[in-house]
């Protein structure tokens, strides 16, 4: 969560020369960001410096960040879509700053983003307070409004930015979005952490682990891209998580590693081998009441399993659809709803008028969508739809619907 100033000229007697941010209030990140400018001995009135690398350094690179770039590919063209015709630029950025890759229009691009290329460095040292660079080094997201920019050159546009964790808790990069005409859509910030939560499960499924544990609160949401997840190992030791599966342990990931499970929940692996595929409700170390999954790792290419009604019942699996969509997962009531009405034809603003929500909430549904049917658009989100059989009835009482799943 982004914690901020309530007086901004607190903020600015803290960082000489600070302007007052336009939004009234400035982020403590924003405030060290500053500081840390001033150390490096930047000149807040110049402007930035992008040091890019030659075409040799370029292809080494993007070996380098060959996993992150194949993870987080199609998740970038899925924001990318949710974002299209608002002159916004979606940006891949590794742990050491550099630019992985940029999706957006070249004509939205202004005299900063033209810049926006593999090898580029995003670092602080060269573009001062920016989201990119500050996310790294505060490992939190970050949004950054124009003048709330170290260098005067970048006072013309707003960014925001969120690290992207393996399951160790290693830092492999960030997910930015920017844009230099206009301020940046409502809600984007959601869409920008939801597409990290789906990057990051797709890491985990990399570590090939033979158990997964899925956990969560509330039972109706183990089984959905936001569920925590922990790898382990045949010995119930912990071999990764992602980050909501950490805080649920109320541990940083780094701490949970090696531990066996018993440790940080009120069970161990062959507990929870002997209920596989159940439901069960346990609490963690820190007294939090959750629900748990165990699946086989290969289960996580395969289908979902259908939430708990209470506690600690058995889930049976969902019915397969006879198509080649491959594995399930849930969308929710609203979104079938506003699947529905996109295969009526009405536009974006007609639909968040219809549900009573914003537009930017409606694009946030609508990625959300895009990424459980494994779509680029409107018309492919549609077919597939279509395909399942989503648009063919009205919804069954329960909370949440077939759909593709993401692991």
């Amino acid at each position: 969560m982004i914690q901020r100033i309530a007086d901004p000229l607190q903020a600015m007697a803290l960082t000489q020369g600070m302007p007052v941010a336009q939004a009234g209030a400035t982020s403590l990140h924003i405030v060290d960001s500053w500081q840390r400018c001033q150390g490096m001995g930047l000149d807040s009135g110049a402007d930035p410096q992008p040091n890019p690398v030659s075409r040799h350094a370029v292809r080494h690179l993007l070996q380098r960040d060959l996993l992150l770039a194949s993870v987080a590919a199609e998740e970038l063209r899925t924001l990318a879509q949710a974002v299209a015709d608002t002159e916004h630029v979606v940006i891949l950025i590794d742990d050491q700053g550099r630019i992985v890759s940029a999706v957006g229009e070249a004509a939205a691009r202004g005299p900063v983003l033209q810049h926006a290329r593999s090898g580029v460095d995003c670092t602080e040292l060269y573009f001062g307070t920016n989201a990119a660079g500050t996310a790294l080094v505060e490992r939190q997201a970050v949004l950054v409004r124009r003048d709330e920019h170290f260098f005067r050159g970048l006072r013309h546009m707003d960014c925001l930015a969120a690290p992207i964790f393996r399951p160790g808790g290693e830092l492999i990069g960030v997910l930015d979005v920017s844009c230099e005409t206009r301020p940046l859509v409502p809600g984007l910030m959601e869409l920008v952490q939801s597409s990290v939560t789906r990057i990051e499960r797709l890491l985990l499924r990399e570590l090939r682990s033979p158990h997964i544990l899925r956990l969560h609160p509330h039972p109706g949401c183990v089984g959905t891209p936001f569920e925590g997840l922990i790898a382990l190992g045949e010995a119930g030791e912990i071999l990764g998580l992602n980050t909501f599966g950490a805080r649920l342990l109320g541990v940083q990931q780094q701490q949970a590693l090696g531990r066996c499970l018993g440790e940080l929940l009120s069970a161990d692996l062959r507990t929870l081998n002997r209920r596989a595929g159940q439901a069960v409700n346990l609490r963690t170390q820190a007294g939090m009441s959750v629900f748990v999954t165990l699946a086989e790792a290969e289960d996580l290419a395969g289908r979902h399993r259908r939430a708990p009604s209470g506690n600690g019942a058995s889930t049976a699996p969902l019915p397969m659809l006879q198509c080649d969509m491959g594995p399930l997962e849930r969308l929710t009531r609203r979104e079938l709803k506003i699947l529905r009405q996109l295969d009526s034809g009405l536009s974006n603003k007609e639909i968040a008028a219809a549900q009573f929500i914003s537009v930017g909430t409606l694009k946030w549904h609508l990625h959300n969508i895009y990424g459980k049917l494994a779509a680029r658009s409107r018309s492919g989100a549609l077919a597939k739809a279509r395909a399942l059989g989503l648009l063919d009835a009205e919804p069954a009482q329960d909370d949440a619907v077939p759909a593709k799943t993401f692991l």
